[in-house]
């Protein structure tokens, strides 16, 4: 089970390394073009050929180097962006058209994480080549290239409490979504029902997936409603994701342990497991010898106890023995099964609705996928979640968040799975303003008169290229507002010398009439 996970590892650290050599390779040869947004693909290639030196294992006399590579969500995030770096840099390699309104304003490429647009100087707009609309701007995608070598944050979980005031657009998707999990009484087909929403890291998959969460038809047709968020493979952990459905669904999850530990299909793997290791010289020496260091370390630190040397020997190494056949792949799998029989039992007996937020699926076990599928009649549960789902009479649901489309159909095969549009224009704005206006004021740089806001309103005027910019993706318009809160208006331009000369021409004239009442 470790060799086949740390071939996986292997195999996808180097599929990422010929990506990002690929994609450096290609960028390299622009470098004495004259390519649009050229600097900045040449910083997005060294910040590449950083990251590439966090995923390449150093060989030291044949072997991998205790080195420090960069973790399976930074992975993930990488893999993901590779290709939309690409998209970007074929963009820009296209023929380019001229603005066909050359007066209008357009901001500069813009970052959710610090580079704001400014407007172009009027000299500068003629001159300005049309981007595509559907652009995407190299200093965003600079700064999330950036993001992955910087420390992973603090992983927020979410929850099923929404603020729908707060969720802007998306209502139709809603009802949609809600329609797709709520299956026919009186239908022949299954009641069980599945559908995923897919989408990049900040598209809205969790805002969505709460409106569906408390939409009506969902409290109409679901008695009970379970919100489970699954969070980062690197703190990955099968036992505490059940563990803690069953302790929402109001279980003793201390008495299910115990459950769990005694019951005869563990008993029998932790048995079978104890004879095999017990049948392997080569283990059995290991345990030996991991016996002997602690009983010598016991013995320098507990002198008082005079119990049998043998004795004590034989307790430890029994004691190791059961801890290695408890940790064994095969109790551990007949672990989950039985709580996922427990699980099934619980929700069998009601109308339930699941929502797994953020499922980020690792390994090829095929643990997540196929969320319908029934139990098999046969046989043990643990190898997939789908079997603690009930697909009896009453009706069942689940709806399932992930990043990749992929991943998502494979849990719900034919269930409908949706991704969030881009927000549109007066809901991205709705958006923007209410950011803006909570930076502002927690800065303390509301101003008295709201209209005195000089630079609220020249990003009104570029509204539409800000959202843009932004590709419509709610956690960078709601960057970018926080950014902007913070900035400075610039002071208005002097006025022009011919408005001027009329006022000073006046001021002569003053001047010469008293020289001449004071010769006078």
């Amino acid at each position: 089970m470790a060799e086949q996970v740390e071939s996986n590892e292997s195999e996808q650290l180097k599929q990422l390394q010929e990506q990002v050599q690929n994609l450096c390779d290609a960028m390299e040869k622009e470098v004495d073009s004259n390519l649009p947004g050229r600097d900045d693909l040449e910083k997005i290639c060294e910040v590449l050929k950083e990251i590439k030196g966090k995923i390449t294992p150093v060989l030291k006399d044949g072997e991998i180097e205790e080195q420090q590579l960069l973790p399976l969500s930074k992975r993930e995030e990488l893999g993901n962006l590779l290709p939309t770096i690409g998209h970007a840099l074929e963009q820009r390699k296209q023929p380019r058209r001229r603005r066909r309104e050359p007066e209008a304003e357009h901001p500069a490429d813009m970052s959710s994480a610090g580079c704001y647009p400014c407007k172009p100087r009027p000299s500068q707009q003629q001159s300005k080549l049309q981007e595509d609309d559907e652009a995407v701007s190299l200093k965003l995608l600079l700064r999330l290239t950036q993001n992955v070598l910087e420390p992973e944050q603090y992983y927020e979980w979410t929850t099923s409490y929404v603020d729908e005031s707060r969720i802007y657009g998306w209502g139709k998707e809603a009802d949609e979504v809600a329609d797709a999990l709520v299956a026919p009484e009186d239908g022949e087909k299954s009641l069980f029902r599945a559908a995923g929403i897919a989408g990049v890291h900040g598209s809205g998959k969790t805002a969505l997936a709460q409106k569906v969460f408390v939409h009506d038809k969902a409290k109409d047709n679901f008695a009970l409603r379970l919100w489970v968020c699954v969070g980062p493979p690197d703190s990955e952990d099968r036992f505490g994701l059940l563990y803690r459905m069953l302790d929402n669904l109001g279980l003793d999850t201390a008495k299910v342990e115990g459950i769990v530990h005694n019951s005869n299909v563990v008993k029998k793997h932790r048995d079978d497991e104890e004879a095999r290791i017990r049948n392997d010289p080569a283990k059995v020496a290991e345990i030996q010898k991991k016996a002997a260091d602690m009983m010598k370390h016991k013995e320098e630190i507990d002198t008082k106890k005079k119990k049998n040397k043998e004795e004590q020997d034989g307790s430890i190494f029994d004691q190791l023995l059961k801890e290695e056949a408890e940790e064994s792949p095969e109790v551990q799998k007949s672990k989950i099964g039985v709580l996922l029989y427990i699980l099934h039992m619980s929700l069998s007996k009601t109308s339930y609705l699941i929502v797994f937020d953020d499922i980020r699926a690792y390994g090829d076990d095929g643990w997540y996928s196929n969320l319908t599928l029934p139990p098999p009649p046969e046989g043990e549960w643990g190898d997939r979640l789908g079997y603690g789902l009930p697909k009896g009479k009453h009706r069942g649901a689940v709806l399932v968040t992930c990043r990749k489309e992929d991943d998502a159909r494979s849990m719900v095969r034919t269930g409908r799975v949706v991704r969030p549009p881009r927000l549109r224009l007066d809901d991205a704005w709705k958006l923007f303003r209410r950011e803006y206006d909570q930076a502002k004021d927690a800065a303390n740089k509301r101003t008295k008169d709201d209209d005195g806001d000089m630079l609220l309103k020249e990003l009104e005027e570029m509204k539409a290229e800000i959202v843009n910019k932004c590709l419509g993706l709610p956690v960078a318009i709601a960057e970018a507002a926080k950014g902007f809160a913070l900035l400075q208006p610039l002071p208005d331009a002097s006025p022009p010398v011919e408005e001027a000369k009329p006022a000073a021409a006046e001021e002569s004239k003053a001047a010469a009439a008293d020289d001449v009442k004071s010769q006078n």
